[in-house]
């Protein structure tokens, strides 16, 4: 199956979004870093390959604008040139798409969702997407937590009282100790009985 490729119109996202649109209000830096962390979250945990377009300024081209812990695999960021906006970068990405049946446009914009429909991709608005990322950091946080308690669960943890009771006296005869007898019996007694 073929790698779903996601292409984020970044700024649209954050101030599309119910998530980042507040944050963003107080502080934009912050609404892009919680985007590019959720997006390198989606990434660690998916078999995804996400490009985040930024409307860029010369400015903002030379400054490192990645999430606090670098980029994921499959993760991409990219500011468009100057004067050219994110959506013209997106189009030209689709364009160029070998296969665009696998790429999903995310934004708010209709324009742009319009525009890459028609060449033949698939689109999805912000809160869509971030749901989406929100679900499968769920699951991964539940699989996570699944595999952490099979892991700590010891095999002694899994058998009965009395199967224990067996082996610890299994364990004792074969070190060379008797067991205590627990029923008045001891195993060989109880092997005793069982052929006469």
């Amino acid at each position: 199956m073929a790698t779903s490729h996601y292409l984020i119109d970044a700024y649209n996202v954050i101030y599309k979004s119910s998530l980042l649109r507040p944050v963003a209000k107080y502080d934009l830096e912050r609404a892009r870093d919680m985007l590019l962390d959720l997006v390198q979250c989606f990434c660690l945990t998916g078999d995804y390959e996400v490009t985040v377009v930024f409307d860029g300024r010369e400015e903002e081209q030379t400054r490192q604008a990645a999430p606090l812990n670098g980029n994921a695999k499959g993760m991409h960021l990219i500011y468009s040139p100057h004067h050219t906006s994110a959506d013209t970068v997106i189009e030209r990405l689709i364009y160029q798409e070998h296969n665009r049946m696998n790429c999903i446009v995310v934004s708010n914009d209709q324009s742009l969702r319009s525009q890459c429909r028609g060449m033949g991709s698939l689109t999805m608005e912000a809160d869509s997407f971030l749901n989406s990322v929100r679900q499968v950091e769920r699951s991964a946080k539940e699989m996570l937590q699944k595999r952490r308690h099979a892991q700590a669960m010891l095999l002694e943890d899994q058998l009965s009282p009395s199967a224990l009771g067996v082996l610890a006296s299994l364990r004792e005869q074969l070190a060379g100790k008797e067991p205590a007898p627990k029923s008045g019996k001891g195993p060989r007694e109880d092997k005793k009985s069982a052929k006469g």
